[in-house]
């Protein structure tokens, strides 16, 4: 690595919108409001990306702070910490600049989320 320019290794969702099609109750939960695309041009911040990664995050705050109602609670309070404790792997082994790894735990975040959006359904 340069002394200006640096190498990064990263996950980051290609498509905001993928996500809210593969996990529609669990971005529900967190996001009630909709996805708004972003215009031709526009950068969005942190604060407007709707990513894996992103909701993730949601979860994560949502199962500390939000007053889920208790079936979701239920539903999620093993789920959530699983899939955090994988994203803080998948955040562990991009530091190590191990890609193979960092590609088979994404694999094992999607299957995660699944499973926690499976057990939602159920929950209704």
């Amino acid at each position: 690595m340069g002394k200006v320019l640096q190498v990064r290794v990263w996950a980051s969702t290609y498509r905001d919108e993928d996500v809210e099609k593969a996990w529609p109750l669990l971005v529900a939960l967190v996001w009630p409001e909709p996805f708004v695309r972003p215009v031709a041009g526009q950068v969005l911040g942190p604060a407007d990306r709707r990513g894996v990664l992103e909701l993730v995050q949601a979860l994560d705050d949502g199962l500390r702070f939000a007053g889920w109602d208790t079936p979701v609670r239920d539903v999620l309070a093993d789920r959530v910490p699983a899939i955090v404790a994988l994203r803080d792997k998948l955040d562990a082994t991009l530091a190590e600049w191990d890609a193979r790894t960092a590609n088979r735990i994404t694999d094992e975040l999607e299957e995660a989320l699944d499973q926690a959006e499976k057990a939602l359904v159920k929950a209704k």
